[in-house]
């Protein structure tokens, strides 16, 4: 062989290798992106079922609160969003010839309930505001009916019996109210806050920092168990001080209970 000819022979290797290696960048590219993909698109759905719950919520159809809420855990799964995370860090790392991550870590490590902050809530903080808005309806009596000698003591006892049963109710809705917006919050937290800090660090390359966002993720998804449960009491007990208030639903429940309590036909 001349050596034009093995000019060419080693030009044409040349391109071949260029060529292959050109098809694994773009096969380690393709394979980055999709897992990038596979990450917001869990975020974007978080947000979705955020929304989902403002009409739920809304509508108080806590069954499909409860749905959402569980939802919400299924996708922030550790098992599901690390080695997705892993997998883009690694294969970046390998496109760009950077040295390999370390990916050591264990799942313990997402088992503590305080990893990271998230929004918290307990029945203490809400009974406590129910009995400050009491005491606050209260004031507001004394101030326009306290005093008043333009009324007997019985006529203002009646009226004071009915501001008070108001009062009540409306305290009632107030506290299943804001046991239903943390539910809301939490979710709003996991989709709005956490998922972007750990999209933007996924893509920078910081595993810490991506780790640390799944890890408070994951806590505030569990933390939406409870809180659906605290939303269900309360909810209950508006139900019961004032069934009309929850609209159609409370017409439902007030039916079906109606149906249950009746004699049945042998």
């Amino acid at each position: 062989m001349g050596e034009l000819a093995k000019a060419v022979a080693e030009l044409e290797e040349q391109v071949e290798d260029v060529r292959m290696l050109r098809q694994i960048v773009e096969r380690l590219d393709m394979e980055i992106a999709a897992r990038m993909d596979e990450i917001e698109t869990i975020g974007s759905a978080v947000l979705d079922l955020h929304g989902d719950l403002d009409n739920q919520i809304a509508e108080y159809d806590y069954a499909a609160v409860e749905q959402s809420a569980a939802s919400v855990r299924g996708l922030v799964d550790v098992e599901e969003v690390l080695p997705a995370i892993d997998a883009v860090l690694l294969l970046t790392a390998l496109r760009d010839d950077e040295p390999v991550p370390d990916l050591t870590l264990p799942l313990s490590a997402f088992e503590n309930g305080d990893a990271g902050e998230h929004p918290r809530l307990t029945q203490e903080d809400l009974d406590r505001d129910f009995r400050a808005d009491l005491a606050r309806a209260d004031q507001r009596w004394e101030e326009i009916w306290g005093d008043s000698a333009r009324t007997d003591s019985e006529e203002r006892d009646s009226r004071r019996a009915e501001h008070r049963a108001e009062a009540e109710r409306e305290a009632l809705q107030s506290r299943a109210r804001r046991a239903a917006a943390h539910v809301e919050e939490l979710v709003d937290h996991i989709g709005d806050t956490l998922w972007p800090d750990l999209v933007e660090a996924v893509g920078a390359g910081n595993r810490e920092r991506a780790v640390r966002a799944l890890a408070a993720a994951c806590a505030a998804a569990r933390e939406t168990e409870p809180a659906y449960k605290l939303y269900e009491v309360n909810l209950s007990a508006q139900y019961e001080s004032s069934p009309e208030s929850l609209g159609a639903m409370g017409e439902y429940l007030s039916d079906f209970e109606t149906w249950l309590r009746s004699p049945k036909e042998e």
